[in-house]
């Protein structure tokens, strides 16, 4: 990718690419020459690409006994949000596909527009214990020209289950009048990163409906019909 000035610079995604889980970077390794979540990273990978979910933006962290857990021996609720606030900035991160070096830091500088949270709904499914190691991953569902939504999840790969869900949006805000704004009307690379972004929500609905027909809850599948 090139800025302005056609001279090329990194990806913010590559450049926190140690987060990924297809790098394996947040799982716990006992051993240096073993891993034992590498069967169940693989598994947990395709199903969730499966499901819709985007692979640029997962982030894995593995669970720390000694900071995560309650008295329980559960994870605490408020480490969820923690867990998955990383996988919200690689969505961020995500932009500079779309914006210019400019447009994007003066997007995390809050100097022009700024994707706001506007409301987010978390969904705890069920207890994660020590040791396990969490994928946090992202599906967009719909861009507006005025916000943005999406369901991120964290898949736990011991139990080969969303843990934990949230539906959330944004809203894009103006900082100089703050406002939500239009960013189709912007200039710059943000009318391509609603058209980026539809295009995202678009593909992720195809993966997500082909998935639910395959798998639905309680019953058996829908057969498809063959040519």
């Amino acid at each position: 990718m090139t800025d302005s000035n056609n001279s090329p610079r990194k990806s913010r995604l590559a450049e926190s690419a140690y987060n990924s889980p297809y790098d394996g970077a947040g799982a716990p390794t006992p051993h240096p020459n073993s891993d034992p979540y590498a069967a169940l990273r693989a598994k947990a990978l395709a199903t969730l690409e499966s499901m819709g979910y985007d692979p640029q933006t997962m982030v894995e962290r593995g669970v720390v006994w000694a900071e995560d857990q309650d008295p329980f021996g559960h994870v605490m609720h408020s480490q969820y949000m923690t867990f998955l606030g990383t996988c919200f900035h690689r969505i961020m991160e995500s932009y500079d596909e779309f914006l210019s070096e400019e447009e994007y830091n003066n997007m995390i500088l809050a100097k022009t527009v700024v994707p706001v949270v506007r409301k987010y709904e978390l969904d705890i499914r069920r207890q994660v214990k020590y040791p396990d190691s969490l994928i946090a991953t992202y599906r967009e569902d719909c861009i507006e020209p005025t916000r943005n939504s999406g369901t991120t999840s964290l898949f736990s790969l011991q139990q080969q289950a969303i843990v934990a869900e949230v539906k959330g949006s944004v809203t894009y805000m103006d900082v100089t009048i703050g406002r939500p704004v239009d960013i189709r009307s912007l200039g710059g690379g943000w009318p391509k990163l609603f058209d980026g972004f539809t295009k995202k929500a678009e593909h992720a609905r195809i993966l997500k409906d082909k998935w639910d027909s395959e798998h639905p809850k309680g019953g058996k599948a829908v057969p498809t019909s063959k040519i």
